[in-house]
């Protein structure tokens, strides 16, 4: 049932503005995800400066995350969107003209990473906040599914749209150009939501207070601890592999061409939608804290298979290898999907209102704050033992994550607990 102030029409119509907005913003992104690396192997060919380049794209969450949470608490999250958006198009704008005038040197990528980095520590957070003065609360599990599947169809289409941008006449410049765009389509879109409930400011108490109030309830919270420390083991654990998987792919996997890596990317993300489109019954029939569960053993166990069979992989002719190879990565970035659809439920649905956007930001930062040092240590990791090494270890420890937190009162709440 919906409540009383929510319009039905208006619900629907912010649902399809949401999931457009993001179709949009999410596509520029995963064009983003394989234009960024294979434009650095071009400028370097270095396994370190890949590392570096995710690494600061994740340490503006590290940095700023926290005192993000609190002034999301306190300002309107739709203009924060909106500069969010705006930021963005302007910092791969530039990379594009740069790109295309053949300036574009290393330190230009790692400026743009942080940027890029740095405001989509706002909107991420902010819209996760947001979605409830948006949505119902019973419609959120849907949304959050939805916007996880535009992200797995989005990695579908834009990794082969980037490689055959970078390959084509307008080469990476076309690429970020692209990528700029959409997030000014996403700002568009930001815009005409309409708020169906008035959403609580925070007190304007002082800002240390503040921020101090969202880690204690935190700390409290036995599901969303659990739910967060395991999220920041397993992201710590999996960025070097996010890192390094074109690497990987090319190396460990006999995927040389930049085409070929695209539909690696779109097959694996294609098959891992099927995890997407399940996670509200799974969610429904098990609970989000076993769906959280489930989704960490299915994402380290098919990119351990799939290490593990490489040479086999490899050995395949190049396009019998892409389609072998994206069946277990399908399974892992299945296992993704589910993680994320739980976790964002979570802590939507758990925390007062009041202190949305604080827990949100927070746990979000706690979650992240691995992935620099992951990153980098990855790419480290990348030129002394290889991509193969790296993706046993790590595959094999988000496992073991998973197994642990199967006993924690995130899988097996206490008696009366909602």
């Amino acid at each position: 049932m919906l409540p009383p102030m929510a319009n039905p029409a208006v619900v629907r119509r912010n649902t399809r503005r949401i999931l457009a907005g993001q179709a949009v913003s999410l596509l520029g992104d995963y064009i983003a995800i394989l234009a960024l690396p294979l434009f650095v192997l071009e400028l370097t060919g270095s396994a370190l400066d890949l590392g570096l380049t995710t690494a600061l794209e994740t340490l503006p969450t590290l940095l700023f995350g926290f005192a993000v949470g609190v002034t999301l608490d306190r300002v309107r999250l739709r203009n924060a969107l909106v500069i969010a958006d705006v930021g963005r198009a302007a910092a791969f704008a530039a990379l594009a003209v740069a790109a295309a005038a053949g300036t574009a040197e290393t330190w230009m990528v790692f400026v743009v990473a942080f940027l890029v980095g740095t405001l989509a520590v706002g909107f991420d957070s902010g819209l996760q906040a947001w979605l409830p003065s948006l949505v119902p609360a019973e419609e959120l599990v849907g949304v959050n599914s939805r916007i996880q599947l535009i992200r797995t169809a989005a990695w579908s289409i834009g990794p082969p749209l980037a490689g055959f941008l970078a390959s084509g006449p307008g080469g990476f410049g076309a690429a970020f150009g692209i990528d700029a765009a959409t997030f000014l389509v996403s700002a568009g879109f930001v815009l005409a939501l309409r708020e169906i409930s008035t959403r609580p400011h925070a007190d304007r108490e002082p800002w240390f207070p503040a921020f101090l109030a969202g880690l204690r309830y935190l700390a409290r919270e036995p599901r969303l601890r659990a739910a967060t420390l395991g999220a920041t083991a397993a992201n710590t654990l999996f960025v070097p592999m996010e890192a390094l998987l074109v690497l990987f792919a090319t190396e460990a996997l006999g995927i040389d061409d930049r085409a070929l890596i695209g539909w690696f990317f779109a097959g694996h993300s294609l098959l891992g939608a099927l995890g997407v489109a399940a996670a509200p019954r799974i969610a429904r029939r098990i609970g989000l804290g076993p769906t959280f569960v489930v989704g960490l053993l299915l994402l380290g166990g098919g990119f351990l298979g799939l290490t593990l069979a490489s040479d086999a992989v490899a050995a395949l002719p190049p396009v019998a290898s892409v389609v072998v190879a994206a069946l277990p990565a399908g399974v892992s970035v299945a296992g993704v999907s589910l993680t994320n659809v739980a976790f964002s439920t979570l802590r939507q649905q758990i925390p007062p209102a009041e202190l949305l956007g604080r827990v949100i930001a927070a746990t979000r930062t706690f979650a992240w704050a691995g992935l620099p040092v992951g990153a980098a240590l990855g790419g480290v990791l990348g030129e002394r033992v290889g991509p193969q090494a790296v993706y046993i270890a790590a595959s094999f420890s988000i496992i073991t994550v998973g197994a642990l937190l199967a006993g924690t009162r995130l899988v097996r709440p206490a008696v009366g607990s909602s």
